[in-house]
């Protein structure tokens, strides 16, 4: 693609006088390539600005940043209030704004991003719709699947992919930290759907309200036409509904009330499978699905009234939720040959961990065992309420390594220990495989055990056992254990 420097610049309403071709946009350095725009952003961890002359030496014919520079450049170098919103702004204009060729779709909220990204993306395919799915698990575009970097891409390879795919529609999963970097930005959206929120990120944020606020951001980024849908079964669910009426932005809500809506929840079971009765329209309308969970309740009836919002009918969603297998890593569930059951999550929060854990304890007859591990340089607010959900839930604990993310392997362990000192059935394991087999070892017919924080994604940590991930693991240790025809639930 080429765009000129004018052009890009009357984007951010600024008059360039340069005339110059711009073949892409970066903000690493180290990716430029001759013709290339450079966009200096301010990061957590680095400074772009700092690599202005080496993006120049790599080819970039000019530069974007927010900082006055006390030297002249060799090529132009334009001032912008904020470099991160800038870039979003050129990213969208330099792929031909591409939201404007799709039904867009962004789902935010603390827990259910992920699971609610692919019940829409299952419904809309089963009804023979072409979908792009961007989120935590992978990125699939025009049917291909890669491998997901960021929940929320970065703003130039968002702008990419939306550019590169066919599908008609793109179901996202939108981060707090994509809306608070303008990963997203501007009106991209025809329905935007707050799942919920609780305590995470606030490493980040600071506190609950700034992290509320930046999740409400979505909502500024609907279409002209776009609807917020909201689920109301949290406080600051109803808080959030509530502040877009008054803003006048279009929504709809659902909770465990009908709250006047056209289309609510009436009653659910969880066990063993979630069941749904809802009304649609004056119609009783029942579900069987084939996941858990109570969580699982309000994932499916979001996704279902933004199916209907879009303009399927009733018949055509539900036989899609009724074949829905689950998703990676969400209560993805392994069946060991003596009559225990594995369970693996990704819940890394407290909602989540109790919503994982009660399911859990309502599909375990027995004892359930619980293999807990945090990873290092993330949020530390959150860990003693996570492992006292764990104690209050589960008969046996058992705190393990997750990412240490650089830190000293010794300081983790020694604050495990620290977290576990108040209870008398907690132990420290110091190698996550180990713990696995360790558990797995321990089960009896009728138990369950559990194991969150990592969901799908692969270990950066060596182990002792080889394998890539906490399914591999199990899978590793029935097979080294004798056990043939095993079964999972995907």
């Amino acid at each position: 693609m080429k765009k000129t420097l004018i052009g890009l610049l009357e984007s951010l309403e600024i008059q360039g006088n340069e005339d110059i071709d711009i073949t892409g946009i970066q903000l690493d350095s180290r990716k430029i390539k001759d013709g290339d725009l450079f966009v200096a952003v301010s990061g957590h961890e680095s400074d772009g600005h700092e690599f202005i002359h080496s993006a120049i030496e790599n080819g970039a014919v000019a530069i974007i940043g927010e900082k006055k520079l006390k030297e002249i450049l060799s090529v132009p170098y334009i001032q912008v209030c904020d470099s991160r919103k800038a870039l979003s702004i050129l990213a969208n204009h330099f792929y031909d704004l591409p939201h404007h060729k799709h039904k867009m779709i962004g789902i935010t909220g603390t827990n259910g991003k992920t699971t609610t990204s692919y019940l829409l993306h299952h419904i809309l395919q089963h009804n023979g719709k072409t979908v792009a799915r961007l989120g935590t698990v992978e990125y699939v575009i025009n049917g291909d699947k890669r491998e997901s970097s960021l929940t929320t891409p970065d703003a130039i390879l968002l702008q990419q992919m939306l550019h590169e795919s066919e599908d008609e529609y793109v179901v996202m999963e939108v981060s707090s930290h994509g809306i608070d970097q303008y990963r997203v930005h501007g009106p991209m959206f025809d329905y935007a759907l707050f799942t919920n929120l609780s305590h995470e990120h606030l490493d980040y944020h600071k506190d609950l309200e700034n992290y509320y606020r930046t999740k409400k951001k979505l909502f500024r980024c609907l279409k002209n036409e776009g609807k917020g849908l909201v689920g109301t079964y949290g406080s600051w669910g109803e808080r959030l509904y509530e502040e877009l009426a008054e803003e006048l932005i279009p929504s709809i809500s659902f909770g465990q009330s009908s709250g006047g809506e056209s289309i609510y929840l009436k009653a659910y079971q969880t066990v063993p499978n979630v069941n749904l009765v809802f009304d649609d329209n004056g119609k009783e309308q029942v579900i069987q699905m084939k996941i858990q969970g109570e969580h699982n309740v309000y994932n499916a009836i979001g996704s279902y009234i933004c199916a209907r919002e879009i303009g399927l009918s009733p018949n055509e969603v539900i036989e899609a939720l009724e074949t829905f297998e689950g998703v990676p890593g969400r209560f993805e569930t392994v069946e060991i040959p003596n009559g225990a059951r594995a369970f693996i999550d990704y819940a890394h929060t407290p909602d989540g961990l109790q919503y994982a854990l009660q399911t859990a304890k309502e599909c375990t007859e027995q004892s359930l065992y619980h293999i807990l591990g945090f990873r290092a340089k993330r949020d530390c607010s959150k860990r003693e309420t996570m492992v006292e959900i764990s104690q209050n839930l589960s008969d046996y604990v058992f705190l393990t390594l997750d990412d240490l993310n650089e830190t000293e392997k010794e300081k983790m362990l020694a604050e495990l220990r620290e977290l576990s000192k108040p209870y008398q059935k907690i132990v420290v394991l110091d190698d996550r495989t180990e713990a696995i087999a360790h558990v797995l070892s321990l089960l009896r017919k009728g138990d369950g055990m559990i194991i969150t924080g990592k969901g799908p994604e692969n270990y950066t940590e060596e182990y002792r056992y080889k394998t890539r991930n906490d399914k591999e693991t199990i899978l590793k240790i029935l097979e080294e254990s004798g056990f043939e025809g095993f079964k999972t639930s995907l």
